[in-house]
């Protein structure tokens, strides 16, 4: 296999296992929240993990602390 499409397939699973990860540490959604959005991620590669981590910032912005301009 070529080297290029090869290292775009590890960048893609790379960043949908981060995603993934992110998804399962969180603690603002519900387990069933957190299966639909597995799903979504391995179901539509690349898009999939993009909408939810796109979700996930806005989560943390609406739930997290102060911004990080602001921590210290």
């Amino acid at each position: 296999m070529p080297l290029l499409p090869t290292l775009f397939v590890l960048a893609i699973a790379s960043f949908q296992g981060w995603v993934t990860w992110r998804v399962w540490k969180d603690e603002v959604f519900l387990r069933a929240e957190k299966a639909a959005q597995l799903k979504l991620i391995w179901l539509l590669p690349l898009l999939g993990a993009v909408m939810v981590y796109s979700v996930l910032s806005e989560e943390s912005d609406h739930h997290g602390g102060p911004p990080t301009h602001w921590r210290g």
